[in-house]
């Protein structure tokens, strides 16, 4: 049975074509592309140590897009976004669980992002001229701007709980 088919069974109404509209546009990231983006135009960027991944989202002509690359696919431009983002972060390097003292995860105020720790070695940095709801149910942030609403997803709920918590408890 097909995930809809459940729904529709039980007369339970989905927009379809809200589901569609919430999915950014995913684009490999290149050191072609990291030259022509701005660290201002990015809201959220996610960086895993473990897995040796980076994400971020950018908003650009009213379409969310979601910017990707891997250490073991791309080992430069992993390395070299890296460097964009801690040069942005405000932190020398991202701290683990145990280094962070009350709330290194606030606020560097030279830096272009707030940093949250994500758990289990991910990162979290929130672009600190832009504000995202937290949307508990569905588990992912909002951002809304020019009458739009665009949905932010963590990597995995994990990450989307530590940041979600931290940013809610936040003094």
């Amino acid at each position: 049975m097909k995930f809809l088919d459940f729904f529709k069974r039980r007369n339970v109404v989905i927009n379809t074509t809200e589901i569609e509209k919430d999915k950014p546009t995913v684009i490999k990231l290149s050191k072609t592309i990291l030259k022509t983006l701005s660290v201002c135009d990015i809201i959220y960027a996610e960086l895993s140590e473990g897995d040796g991944w980076i994400m971020f989202y950018i908003i650009k002509e009213d379409q969310l897009i979601r910017y990707e690359t891997n250490f073991f696919k791309d080992e430069s431009t992993y390395m070299q976004a890296q460097k964009i983002l801690f040069k942005h972060s405000g932190l020398k390097d991202f701290p683990s669980f145990g280094d962070l003292d009350k709330q290194t995860e606030k606020r560097n105020s030279k830096s272009q992002f707030n940093y949250y720790y994500g758990g289990m070695g991910n990162h979290v940095l929130e672009n600190k001229n832009v504000f995202l709801e937290v949307e508990i149910i569905d588990k992912h942030f909002v951002y809304k701007t020019h009458n739009k609403e665009y949905y932010i997803y963590s990597s995995c709920s994990g990450v989307f709980n530590c940041v979600a918590y931290a940013m809610l408890n936040t003094e």
